[in-house]
């Protein structure tokens, strides 16, 4: 009898103990179950659900701090080898050239919208911006261009906006005090052109080209339509150049990098994301 008690005393712990682990097993249960709930999903087209995998790249741009100091660094640094570089004297007028987008302009609101909407971009909405005027400055481009003006050097803007956005183009610049020399110095997309290198040696033609900027590679040389293997290379060949005559500004919205991801290629939304999944290296691979 003694003994028959003795277990008892052990057991009722252990029997009190496994019903609390059951219950808190079945609450646990029940709230994966409301994780999965009907009320709990997203129904997404490809389109939306592309537009969507920008939110985070378009938040870092237009909210960090650290986007706005790699700015900043960028253009003193351009500022400290151009006032360097103007105390040697040369034949032909020192010139720089820039790409306007992400390297001038913020362009940040285009992308939050297209977020917004589901869409992506399309010629007519992103004219549509264009022509709105309303871009601003990105940190540093005011106080560096400024100078470079001030102290004679030619500024050139090659960018692929098209012929028929230049005028707004100007406009905006004046708009936020961005020097603009001369019409000529807007060197736009024209139809039939394929990448910016013949518009480069165009201003090394008749000036001394001492420093380039942009936010991607092929505002620097012919990296278009490059696979991700062939644009290594080519940066492997110049990296001494970054950082000296190439100044170079992030911008983890869009770019060549992503389109060397699709091959050259233009895949539906779908394919696009399946692309970029299999593109991701995780530490299980």
């Amino acid at each position: 009898m003694k003994i028959q008690k003795q277990f008892l005393n052990l057991m009722l712990p252990l029997t009190l103990f496994l019903l609390v682990g059951c219950a808190n097993n079945g609450h646990l249960n029940q709230n994966s179950k409301k994780a999965i709930s009907p009320q709990d999903k997203v129904s997404l087209t490809y389109d939306k659900a592309r537009s969507k995998e920008n939110t985070m790249s378009v938040l870092w741009y237009q909210n960090s701090e650290e986007a706005k100091a790699l700015y900043l660094q960028g253009y003193q640094l351009a500022t400290d080898k151009l006032k360097s570089q103007l105390e040697q004297k040369s034949d032909k007028p020192y010139s720089i050239v820039l790409d306007i987008d992400e390297t001038v302009l913020d362009n940040s609101p285009y992308q939050a919208q297209n977020i917004k909407e589901g869409t992506t971009f399309t010629p007519k909405s992103w004219d549509n911006w264009v022509q709105k005027k309303e871009a601003k400055p990105v940190a540093g481009a005011k106080e560096f261009l400024q100078f470079a003006d001030q102290n004679g050097v030619q500024i050139y803007y090659i960018s692929d906006r098209t012929v028929k956005q230049i005028d707004a183009t100007v406009e905006n610049l004046k708009k936020e005090g961005i020097p603009v020399q001369d019409r000529s110095h807007f060197l736009f997309m024209e139809e039939g052109m394929k990448s910016k290198e013949s518009r480069r040696q165009r201003v090394k033609e008749n000036t001394n080209l001492i420093m380039l900027f942009g936010d991607n590679l092929v505002d620097f040389a012919d990296f278009s339509k490059k696979s991700h293997p062939d644009r290594q290379k080519l940066l492997d060949e110049l990296h001494e150049e970054f950082g000296r005559k190439f100044i170079i500004f992030p911008n983890p919205m869009y770019g060549s990098w992503e389109s060397a991801l699709y091959e050259g290629k233009y895949p539906t939304a779908k394919e696009q994301m399946r692309l970029r999944d299999a593109a991701l290296k995780g530490f299980n691979d």
